[in-house]
């Protein structure tokens, strides 16, 4: 199979090429923080998503591409278990977390989603100061320490402090929509999670606010274990390790079954695509 062309495969203005994307190398998965085996996700008599098996290394960015429509946002709540929320919803097959049952009846959601946190499409924060937004989290679980130092620190942490270090009491409602993004990985970030799950995070950002959370991403991978859903193909390229191609499939009755087609180290799925669907997808002949 021909290479199919990468990211940094386009023309430039120029008429030369641009530079090769420095796709970021993936290290072994011998001991994954997820295992996922035979997964399927159904809403009432629909199967929404099927057999999907993927294992998820830790401190590395793994992306999730593919067409609207094919399970990717349904898949990444599986591993935080956020379908629990909605009445029709069953997760069916083996995910286990550092090797255990994710969906035993032993498991506290609740636990797990401190554990595993979450950052939405559309930036959420809470109709409070900077300074709460951060705090809520820590105060809830039973923080015993600095506030004040570890507001900072998260801040910090999280590229936001130097903008905002001047008014903390303000409302978070008034920072923009780049900043919004940020306080919210910050608070997510502020109760010590392990995981990370981002869901089109950049959608509703321009290019430099954008840029700012991709290089907020790479910078969290050295502390934490990244899984976002993104549409932007340029960058998954750019920022993950490992990237997970979805599509879906169409039954005879007409039904549509989200269906991961490869999963591989990023500079393979964009170089070297295994799977004809993946290649047509990445450069662009179908999605």
């Amino acid at each position: 199979m021909p290479a199919a062309p990468g990211p940094s495969d386009a023309q430039s203005d120029g008429g030369t090429r641009t530079p090769r994307v420095a796709y970021r190398q993936a290290r072994p998965l011998a001991s994954p923080v997820f295992e996922i085996g035979s997964l399927s996700v159904w809403y009432g008599d629909h199967e929404a998503v099927r057999d999907v098996n993927m294992h998820i290394a830790h401190q590395q960015i793994t992306a999730m591409i593919g067409p609207s429509g094919c399970g990717k946002s349904t898949v990444l709540r599986c591993f935080n278990r956020m379908n629990d929320l909605i009445p029709t919803a069953r997760v069916v097959g083996k995910m286990r977390y550092h090797n255990e049952d994710l969906y035993s009846r032993e498991v506290d959601p609740i636990e797990v989603r401190r554990r595993i946190g979450m950052v939405f499409q559309k930036p959420n924060p809470f109709p409070k100061s900077i300074y709460d937004n951060i705090a809520y989290g820590p105060r809830v679980s039973g923080f015993k320490g600095s506030l004040d130092d570890l507001v900072e620190e998260t801040l910090t942490h999280a590229a936001l402090w130097d903008e905002v270090k001047d008014k903390l009491k303000t409302s978070a409602l008034a920072l923009s929509g780049g900043q919004q993004q940020r306080l919210c990985i910050a608070r997510t970030i502020a109760v010590k999670p392990e995981v990370i799950l981002m869901d089109e995070p950049c959608s509703s950002l321009d290019p430099i606010a954008t840029a700012k959370i991709e290089d907020l991403m790479e910078h969290l991978s050295q502390e934490f274990t990244i899984i976002v859903v993104t549409h932007n193909m340029q960058q998954a390229a750019r920022v993950s390790h490992r990237t997970a191609f979805f599509t879906a499939d169409v039954d005879g009755k007409g039904e549509r079954h989200g269906r991961l087609v490869e999963y591989d180290e990023t500079a393979r799925i964009f170089s070297n695509p295994s799977d004809q669907r993946t290649e047509d997808y990445i450069s662009g002949r179908f999605g």
